[in-house]
């Protein structure tokens, strides 16, 4: 990996290179760091000491991805000023998970988790999917993702009982792909309406219709798939698929 995981400030460079290998629990043989700042002292003693500031490089290739993903994240966060801990990571289903918590927790997920699901985006960026070995990087701040699940299964039933009495449809807010399917699938089995994604891009829009309308939209059909969009159902591993 030629980009560095992981940046640290302390009183002095070798201070900031023993942050580093106890924030990542790794050996000195496995980085190489690169000085940013030397540090510099203080304007005769009375102004503060500029810190020292080191970046650490990947040398040991056997390092596990999650230790990368570790510094990358942190590092990220600290840029922007935010300061944060990984809590957990774990494999699921072929995926990992990355638990955040930070008392700025709010200022990480962002308008319904738009500021997430970029620095997610971001996260999968930069580090390298050979090293990741394929495997997509969800990132998550004190189950926000949960959360915001359990949400949308309530507004999509809830839209869909509005739909069901007034026999007009619904359009909802935009959302990524990993929402979408959440809402799809919440009602696709209620055979008195259907949904079908509208607009471009990542961020598209959920339209709840009534079953008697079904004879105007015969482009939401699948039969391999109980009509939900193929778009919004498969998980895929692209720039769009924010999942």
């Amino acid at each position: 990996m030629n980009n560095y995981i992981f940046e640290a400030e302390a009183k002095s460079k070798s201070e900031a290179e023993d942050y580093t290998l106890e924030t990542l629990r790794l050996q000195p043989g496995d980085l190489r760091f690169e000085v940013v700042d030397s540090g510099k002292s203080g304007f005769l003693g009375i102004t503060q000491k500029k810190p020292a500031v080191v970046r650490a490089f990947v040398v040991n290739n056997d390092i596990p991805s999650e230790k990368i993903i570790h510094g990358v994240i942190i590092t990220i966060l600290k840029k922007m000023g935010i300061p944060a801990e990984v809590v957990g990571m774990g494999d699921v289903d072929g995926k990992i998970y990355v638990e955040l918590t930070s008392k700025e927790s709010g200022l990480i997920i962002g308008k319904r988790g738009a500021t997430l699901d970029s620095l997610q985006f971001l996260l999968n960026l930069m580090v390298d999917p050979k090293i990741r070995h394929n495997r997509k990087i969800v990132l998550d701040i004190e189950s926000y993702r949960d959360k915001r699940e359990l949400s949308l299964i309530r507004l999509a039933k809830s839209i869909a009982a509005s739909v069901i009495k007034s026999g007009r449809s619904k359009l909802l807010d935009p959302m990524n792909p990993f929402e979408r399917r959440i809402v799809h699938m919440a009602i696709q089995e209620d055979e008195r309406v259907f949904t079908r994604s509208e607009g471009n891009g990542t961020f598209k829009r959920v339209r709840v219709i009534s079953a008697k309308e079904r004879h105007k939209y015969k482009d939401v059909e699948d039969p391999s798939k109980k009509g939900l969009p193929v778009e919004d159902f498969e998980d895929g591993v692209d720039s769009e698929d924010l999942d």
